[in-house]
């Protein structure tokens, strides 16, 4: 008898994968390189090499000097072992010659060249660490690379298999479509770049005062606040008395120093369109645009262009972008095939065989009583009015939870009836949860996704109740109760898995969004660690949250205004297109991911990797296998919803353990 879990997949390993990481030849003399633990040794390898990375700055090491030879260490380990791997392999498949050389094969030479920048970075390192090199050099670019060894770590999970002529046809597609909006939204950049030094051209006119001299402008030489002028007295603002409307470049100022948002020629045209475009900071410009030139045209100028390049063009290159992922995703069904729906989530699928000697798909349920309870607690528990009762208890909780207010400081040891309330309704659950295990037994129990967030708030809230432990972040586990409402109802719990999908997809986006961003952290930190007089990125916590400030969008231009005036004007412009690009494709990955695995017949790595067209006599096993590799569609969001409430909950444990942690260590 097979038995399988209906919320469960089976890891079928692929016909190809995505990465040399598959055994490289029955025969091959060195064995260990087809090991898989050598294999996840060496995923775990790379992401230890980004950390090392991360910690190879000068102000880290200022701060934390034995870290230097951690790293080194690590470096010099690390080193020899992919360099082993890497002449293993070449041993196997030869340099040159053959097929499946190691020149020939894309992703050995990716694995190449991550180990010629470990080689430089440790040969840089003890030119460092013997003061032959400077540790605030520019040297230290050398290191940018290195990051994106983190490919490794993840590319073993996006595995697939397409005839190669269709992926041919869906990259040129594909290629095309993306050509032509990339020339669109270049069109309109160039447009109203073009537009906008014929019509405003450089903001440099402030209001100083009258007597200051060519050479010697200071902060007291200009307006409180700061204003930009018209220097013609029927357009812009007009300085009041004592101050005259001057060019502030023509006194001796820089562009450095007047900073780069202008249009003075095509170039920071273009650049200060797209700064406007983000819709970040973009009315500063537009009142610059009003103090320096005649209303109207600034209103024209800036309305007109959110309205199309922000709301209409942008939106469209991403839409097109998506669209790519969504043929994609149409392709893998066209191969695959869609998933069919079988039974609810609360199911498990076994394989009886029958008298005639065939096999049949037999649903049970694990709800099914397996604990010592009595009949009666047992009938009690599955009843609707029990969990009715449950669920109404659950609101009165939140609604007494919501009724607790501050009341000062003096008041945080003290135990008023919020914290009577709170105690009862902790037993109340726990006492639940207790009644459900003796019920179904702790296996059975266990067993439901659902079970196990409650268990999760079980623990929590119990924990929370301790009177050390009250006024602490384990009452985020009582305000996590108001999750369980959504069994209230069906029509929310469908909602909620439209919008999460299954916990893979959402996992899937968490885990490639964080990994972006920790690979971008770290090459914008090797990039800008030795610039002396810009302190967003001397340590990886400061570039972790400057990358991060881009990636929401929420102040973005002051993290590249900063980073300009730093870097000088020789490398501004490759600095400003560096942010730029990354700004523009920081907000595409969410989407992407979300649409390329929007439903479950689409994730590559998730398809149960079946021949399309069995043989006839396996046709009835294979069509039951390929139920039982499926999650249906309908009656399943309570179980997304508790997965997803799972991973928030082990968040805030994490959080609470460390912020009690950090609470008593202040203490002390």
């Amino acid at each position: 008898m097979l038995k399988r879990k209906q919320s469960s997949r089976v890891e079928a390993q692929p016909v190809t994968d995505f990465g040399p990481d598959e055994s490289l030849s029955d025969n091959a003399d060195i064995l260990w390189i087809n090991k898989p633990w050598v294999h996840s040794l060496l995923r775990i390898c790379a992401i230890i090499s980004v950390i090392s990375v991360c910690m190879n700055t000068p102000m880290t090491f200022e701060h934390y000097p034995p870290l230097q030879y951690v790293t080194f260490t690590l470096d010099t380990l690390l080193m020899f072992l992919y360099t082993a791997e890497m002449i293993a392999k070449m041993h196997i498949r030869g340099i040159v010659k053959g097929d499946s050389s190691y020149v020939k094969d894309r992703w050995c030479v990716f694995d190449g060249f991550m180990v010629f920048c470990l080689w430089v970075s440790l040969v840089l390192q003890v030119f460092e660490i013997a003061d032959i090199v400077d540790q605030m050099s520019p040297w230290g670019m050398l290191r940018i690379p290195r990051p994106l060894i983190m490919i490794r770590a993840f590319r073993i999970y996006f595995r697939f298999e397409l005839p190669r002529t269709r992926i041919t046809n869906i990259l040129k597609r594909s290629g095309e479509q993306i050509w032509s909006v990339s020339i669109f939204l270049l069109f309109f950049l160039l447009l109203y770049g073009i537009l906008g030094v014929q019509m405003f051209g450089t903001f440099t006119y402030h209001c100083v005062v009258n007597d200051t001299k060519p050479g010697n402008v200071t902060w007291n030489s200009l307006a409180i606040p700061d204003t930009h002028c018209s220097p013609e007295l029927e357009e812009g603002y007009q300085c009041p008395p004592g101050f005259k409307c001057m060019d502030l470049e023509d006194l001796g100022l820089s562009r450095q120093e007047l900073g780069y948002s202008g249009f003075n020629e095509i170039g920071t045209s273009i650049f200060t369109v797209y700064e406007a475009a983000s819709q970040e900071g973009w009315v500063f410009l537009m009142y610059r645009a009003i103090d320096s030139f005649p209303r109207w045209r600034s209103y024209f100028y800036f309305i007109t262009l959110i309205f199309f390049l922000a709301w209409l063009v942008k939106n469209v290159f991403i839409a097109v972008i998506i669209e790519t992922f969504a043929e994609i995703r149409v392709q893998f069904q066209q191969m695959w095939g869609s998933r069919s729906s079988t039974t609810s989530t609360a199911t498990t699928q076994m394989f009886h065989e029958d008298a005639a000697g065939g096999w049949q798909l037999v649903a049970v349920d694990v709800n099914k009583p397996q604990g010592r309870a009595p009949a009666c607690l047992q009938k009690m528990m599955r009843s609707s009015v029990f969990h009715m009762f449950i669920l109404s208890m659950v609101t009165v909780d939140v609604i007494v939870a919501a009724s607790n207010y501050y009341k000062g400081e003096n008041f945080r040891r003290q135990y008023d009836e919020f914290y009577l309330a709170e105690v009862a309704f902790t037993v109340l659950f726990d006492l639940e949860a207790l009644l459900k295990i003796w019920c179904l037994g702790f296996t059975g129990y266990i067993s439901s996704s659902l079970h196990k967030f409650e268990l999760l708030l079980v623990i929590g809230t119990t924990l929370h109740v301790y009177p050390d432990l009250y006024h602490s972040q384990f009452t985020y586990f009582q305000v996590l109760r108001v999750v369980r409402l959504i069994k209230i109802s069906p029509a929310l719990e469908d909602f909620v898995y439209k919008i999460f999908g299954p916990g893979k997809k959402l996992g899937s986006l968490v885990v490639f969004t964080a990994s972006l961003l920790i690979v971008m952290s770290a090459i914008s930190l090797q990039m800008f660690c030795f610039v002396e007089e810009l302190d967003r990125f001397t340590t990886f916590p400061r570039a972790f949250m400057s990358m991060f400030q881009i990636l929401t969008q929420e102040g973005w231009v002051d993290v590249m205004d900063q980073t300009l005036n730093a870097v000088g004007h020789m490398w501004a412009p490759v600095v400003a297109i560096y942010f730029i690009l990354y700004h523009l494709f920081a907000t595409l990955p969410p989407s992407l991911i979300r649409d390329l695995c929007g439903t479950q017949d689409a994730c590559p790595s998730c398809l149960p990797l079946q021949p399309p067209n069995p043989l006839p006599g396996s046709q009835t096993l294979a069509r039951l296998t390929h139920q039982a590799l499926t999650t249906p569609p309908g009656m399943r969001s309570s179980q997304l919803f508790s997965k997803i409430s799972l991973l928030l909950g082990i968040c805030v444990a994490w959080e609470s353990i460390l912020g009690s942690l950090s609470l008593s260590h202040n203490l002390q």
